[in-house]
């Protein structure tokens, strides 16, 4: 239909806007679209990211619970609010969204990241290294899961095997 075909359009826009760096841009088209699909949970979580972009954090979370909000388990919006929630010292409440996040979509790289982080903070290692590598494994492209790894390892003073990781990281 026209109208999913439009809106479809749209979001592409706004992805193209969010690679350019253009988030005005890019929060006034997603509006328009919220008023054509008031409850697509991609366009609210889409919205709180450019708040986030912009540092305003109330407002990012405040989108990304809208969304999660219609979609409990939709994982784009648990991985950016848990990744808040993790850098606001809400570590506990951050480490549930970030596991229901890798439960929900277990190839969400970013989930995984998020997640060492925030097992790195509570001085879980171990669960921090298995999150690491499984993001690693579904986008061996994130440098910040290399550096994350790369860092355990040398907490753990297994400094040749860190040198692989802090290899892919510059790489």
């Amino acid at each position: 239909d026209v109208e999913t075909n439009c809106i479809e359009a749209l979001k592409l826009i706004v992805k193209s806007l969010f690679a350019l760096g253009k988030i005005e841009d890019a929060r006034l088209i997603l509006n328009q679209v919220l008023e054509l699909k008031p409850n697509d949970h991609e366009v609210i979580k889409d919205l709180g990211n450019t708040y986030l972009a912009f540092g305003d954090n109330k407002m990012a979370k405040d989108y990304y619970r809208k969304a999660i909000s219609i979609k409990s388990d939709y994982a784009p919006a648990l991985t950016n609010l848990g990744g808040i929630e993790l850098n606001t010292g809400n570590k506990q409440f951050a480490l549930s969204l970030l596991i229901k996040a890798t439960e929900s979509d277990p190839q969400l790289a970013p989930a995984w990241v998020n997640l060492a982080s925030g097992y790195l903070q509570l001085q879980k290692e171990q669960e921090a290294l298995i999150a690491c590598c499984k993001a690693i494994e579904y986008n061996p492209n994130l440098f910040n899961a290399h550096f994350l790894l790369a860092n355990i390892l040398l907490d753990q003073k297994r400094l040749q095997e860190a040198e692989q990781p802090l290899r892919k990281t510059i790489e």
